[in-house]
């Protein structure tokens, strides 16, 4: 019985719900408000049913608001990726612009260099330096087919650099002023004394041959005397950094080289007038 009366419950539950509804109905038209145009049911109906549009409403509202913010993320997106792309774009510009003002400024550099020189000059870039090694060196990507010759100079408006050792048709190899092999006829700019720059194991220059009773202090411009046959007069060599009497007659003499060698991108061959070797060896 008990399982009956439960299974009877929705069905006596919805009789209910439709003789209320019914006895509405009927009585929607004797319970009309003088100048209300509603009935009773209908405004019954009304209120029950008035939130329904305003939640749907308000869902519906909703639902275009995070359609449109979603529209508007993605713009923003799609927006922020091309002003990336393009600062990206503007950057490599700028830099590009830059290394071209560098290199230019670079290039007048040497172009005015040159006009000092009375003798032919060439342009040539560094392809390879080494200053590690026993052997301090430098690759040029000018050669012979370009008119370089063995013991042409390399300088640069800071100073001397070298002088070519090996030639081929396109590249050229430098043995650079540090080189402990290396050695160039020089003079003090501010007293005229001479001497003999050589290389050291510890990146300076030394000058020999400089007596002990020599007018030479640190600052001194050290440059080439142009008495070796080779390196041309007045190119600066370096300047001293140390210098003090030597137990023999000579002065121990420290050179700062006036180039860093690590930094030098492009350099100056300088054509010299070379002394043939039956003039140097030639004796009456």
């Amino acid at each position: 019985m008990m399982q009956v009366a439960v299974e009877r419950r929705p069905t006596l539950l919805f009789l209910i719900v439709l003789a209320v509804l019914f006895l509405l109905m009927s009585t929607s038209q004797r319970t009309r408000v003088v100048g209300e145009t509603r009935t009773l049911f209908e405004r019954t109906v009304m209120t029950l049913f008035s939130p329904v549009p305003k939640a749907v409403n308000q869902v519906g509202q909703g639902g275009l608001d995070i359609y449109h913010g979603y529209l508007d993320m993605r713009r923003a997106v799609s927006e922020n990726v091309q002003l990336r792309r393009r600062l990206a774009e503007l950057t490599q510009e700028n830099l590009i612009l830059r290394r071209s003002n560098s290199d230019l400024a670079r290039m007048r550099s040497l172009l005015s260099y040159s006009e000092e020189f009375t003798i032919p000059t060439l342009l040539a870039e560094i392809v390879m330096v080494d200053t590690s090694g026993r052997f301090k060196s430098a690759i040029l990507d000018r050669g012979s087919d370009h008119g370089v010759e063995i013991n042409d100079v390399v300088v640069h408006p800071s100073g001397l650099v070298g002088r070519v050792i090996l030639t081929t048709k396109d590249l050229s190899k430098i043995q650079l002023v540090i080189d402990r092999g290396a050695s160039v006829g020089s003079l003090v700019e501010r007293s005229r004394r001479q001497g003999v720059v050589i290389g050291s194991d510890r990146g300076l220059l030394s000058m020999e041959y400089v007596p002990n009773m020599s007018d030479v202090v640190v600052g001194d411009l050290i440059l080439t005397a142009g008495i070796d046959g080779v390196f041309p007069k007045g190119v600066p060599i370096g300047k001293v950094v140390q210098t003090e009497e030597g137990a023999d007659l000579f002065k121990n003499v420290m050179v700062q080289p006036s180039v860093d060698f690590r930094s030098v991108e492009e350099v100056l061959i300088l054509h010299t007038r070379k002394i043939p070797a039956e003039v140097a060896r030639y004796q009456p």
